[in-house]
């Protein structure tokens, strides 16, 4: 039932709001040319005619589709009219335009300024009234008008007869001039009722539509409570559900601790026969140990006899313990004493031994490098002869070279005096001797630079002469050095004797410092 309410509801919905009739216009407005006679118009001066344009085109009630590009043309286009005279018969190209339920004809240059102005002129040549009027095709072989349109009415003196240019065209206007046949007044009075009966539904429908809607909202609030309701009692269904696993799992447990109380039960039966059984034996155990007790306190009072006797000896060896551990006592700290005093003598006799090696390491050392020293003071030796011959021989070519170098010196010091005689004289000789001042002069400055060169070899002698000397007083350096070295070795040699002498005489003197006491021991250890 709601379903087809909805259903209801929503073709409502969907029906067209239709709006209220508005004012008529064009077709009603025009129906008082529907059925008069129509005899033509006289030709009219193109400068004495006044064009008035329709400048709000009406709109059409016949479908949109079939429309031209202007509203409220269905077609236009050039055709054929044939016009009938008395003598002979005429084909006049026009300009047709189809508006509503008319159509008219202008003259053949009128289809420009309806391309270029888009309005139609108020003022056409012709109009013809199609309501009512049937169209047929048709052609005029005769005249080679193939596409051919006969339009009649019985008020109409003669039929109308149009031409188109092909086929296509043709059909395109039959179309339209038949629809156009189909307007009139009676039927747009049925529109309008029509309309208006439209209209009263839509309300009606609308008002249907708004209680429905209600009944709906209704409903669905109904349907919503019974949803909640229904999710209500799922979930108690789910959470009872859930209690009842609960209680399930429960019994299960409860039963399995029943079964197991039952074992437990026959269990503790039986252990409680096997415990009874043991109860009589353990009776019998206990008279038998009743016995048994009396004879072990006979014993027992025999055995504490005993007891305090032995302890009675116990006291004595006790006592005896006491004076032979003071005595234990005496003789640990005694041995303590020898313990720690044989532990300084080892590591006495542990420094001794490693200063025994270390010496036998340095004596072997100094044999080598005594060996080695022997063998550099004879090379020296050797050295200091040859040096002290080379002296003898360079003090005796020195003194020689002396005494060339005196005469030397004595003959420069007379030639530099003939020299400047020379060259006084012959500065005072004057201008009469320019030709020999001219050869001599030259000569003597030549002597000059000669003069010189031999002074200069003479500083060079003088600085051989030092080095000579030089290596003269390096024999004297070495035998001084290989005296040092010797002195060196004598000093270290009786070092060692005397620290050899001062440890032998410590080694005499060390049993007598034991026998005073550990205490004097240890200071000297110290001291070493």
């Amino acid at each position: 039932m709601p379903e087809e309410i909805g259903r209801s509801a929503k073709n409502a919905g969907s029906l067209p709001h239709i709006d209220p009739p508005t004012e008529k216009k064009g077709i009603l407005r025009s129906l008082s040319f529907q059925f008069t006679p129509f005899y033509g118009t006289r030709r009219r001066k193109a400068g004495n005619t006044v064009h008035t344009y329709d400048a709000t085109p009406e709109e059409s009630i016949i479908n949109g589709g079939n429309l031209g590009p202007i509203q409220g043309v269905q077609c236009q286009g050039l055709l054929m009219k044939k016009c009938n005279s008395k003598t002979r018969v005429k084909w006049n190209r026009r300009f047709f335009v189809l508006k509503e339920c008319f159509l008219l004809y202008y003259g053949p240059k009128q289809k420009k300024r309806y391309d270029k102005h888009k309005k139609i002129d108020m003022h056409p040549r012709g109009i013809v009234p199609l309501i009512g009027c049937s169209i047929v095709p048709g052609g005029d072989v005769g005249k080679g008008k193939k596409y051919c349109l006969l339009i009649t009415h019985p008020q109409f003196d003669s039929a109308i007869i149009v031409a188109a240019s092909d086929a296509k065209a043709q059909e395109r206007w039959l179309k339209a001039l038949r629809e156009a046949t189909k307007v009139s007044f009676k039927n747009t009075v049925v529109g309008e009722s029509l309309i208006r009966e439209l209209e009263s539904k839509g309300i009606q429908l609308n008002e249907e539509k708004k209680k429905f809607e209600e009944r709906l909202q209704e409903e669905a609030e109904a349907r919503l409570k019974e949803v909640e309701k229904n999710q209500f009692l799922e979930k108690t269904k789910e959470e009872l559900e859930k209690e009842r696993e609960k209680l399930v799992k429960m019994t299960k447990k409860l039963k399995d601790d029943l079964h197991n109380v039952k074992n437990d039960l026959k269990v503790t039966n039986e252990g409680k026969k096997t415990l009874e059984q043991e109860k009589v034996s353990l009776m019998t155990k206990t008279q038998h140990l009743v016995s048994n007790l009396e004879s072990l306190n006979m014993e027992k009072s025999k055995i504490e006899e005993q007891m305090s006797s032995i302890i009675r000896e116990r006291e004595k060896f006790l006592l005896e313990n006491q004076n032979l551990s003071s005595t234990t006592c005496q003789l640990k700290n005694r041995l303590m004493e020898i313990e720690s005093k044989t532990t300084c003598l080892v590591t006495e006799k542990e420094k001794v031994e490693s200063l025994l090696r270390l010496n036998e390491k340095k004596t072997g050392e100094l044999e080598h490098e005594r060996q080695y020293y022997n063998n550099q003071t004879k090379e020296l030796l050797s050295t200091l002869k040859e040096i002290s011959q080379q002296k003898e021989m360079t003090e005796a070519e020195l003194r020689d070279e002396v005494m060339a170098r005196l005469g030397a010196e004595k003959q420069l010091l007379a030639a530099e005096k003939a020299l400047e005689h020379l060259e006084n004289a012959l500065r005072l000789t004057g201008a009469q001797m320019t030709e020999l001042q001219e050869h001599i002069l030259p000569d003597v400055h030549k002597l000059r630079g000669k003069l010189n060169l031999v002074l200069e070899h003479n500083t060079f002698f003088e600085k051989c002469a030092e080095e000579a000397r030089m290596e003269a007083n390096k024999c004297l350096i070495m035998k001084n050095a290989v005296y040092a070295r010797r002195s060196f070795r004598r000093t270290k040699s009786r070092c060692r004797a005397s620290f050899r002498r001062h440890t032998s005489m410590k080694s005499m003197t060390k049993p007598a410092q034991y026998e005073n006491g550990p205490d004097e021991n240890e200071n000297e250890c110290i001291d070493l």
